[in-house]
């Protein structure tokens, strides 16, 4: 039988759910540095098609599970609000969150639709694109700083 807290589960899959958002998140970043490398615009539509799809039902559930999870750590633990580290976590969060919500979702819902009536080609889907992987890089990076802020704890 295991046994394992409570505390031990909720850090477990706190974990697990970071580890495939912010993984996902970066592997796609550089997954998209590459395509853009290629200098070939239908690859690149083709990939902004496949990220767009996956982008919205992958990482928004991931980002609530670490939220919710974040938030059972602190109550279920010795753990505080109070906390410098947690404090910038949450704040990542939240700015993770309104980029995602606010920028990439938005952005990406029109990409589709300008890609109904333009060719991958075309200036303006390439653009709209390329504006959409520098936002989601910004993200990633954000992402990688707070699991450096989660794991390191800088400013305990």
């Amino acid at each position: 039988m295991l046994a394992i807290s409570t505390q031990d589960w909720l850090l477990s899959f706190h974990v697990l759910a970071a580890v495939l958002w912010v993984g996902g998140s970066v592997m796609l970043t550089i997954l998209g540095i590459m395509t853009i490398g290629l200098n070939d615009p239908v690859r690149l539509t083709q990939f902004a098609k496949q990220v767009s799809k996956l982008g919205g039902v992958y990482f928004p559930p991931l980002s609530l599970i670490v939220l919710g999870l974040g938030f059972g750590l602190v109550e279920n633990g010795d753990l505080s609000y109070s906390l410098t580290w947690v404090q910038i976590a949450i704040a990542g969060w939240a700015a993770s969150f309104v980029i995602g919500a606010g920028y990439l979702g938005p952005k990406a819902q029109k990409l589709a639709k300008l890609m109904e009536t333009q060719p991958p080609e075309s200036p303006e889907v390439q653009g709209l694109i390329r504006r959409i992987l520098a936002v989601a890089r910004i993200d990633g990076a954000l992402l990688l700083f707070i699991v450096f802020d989660m794991v390191a704890k800088p400013w305990s």
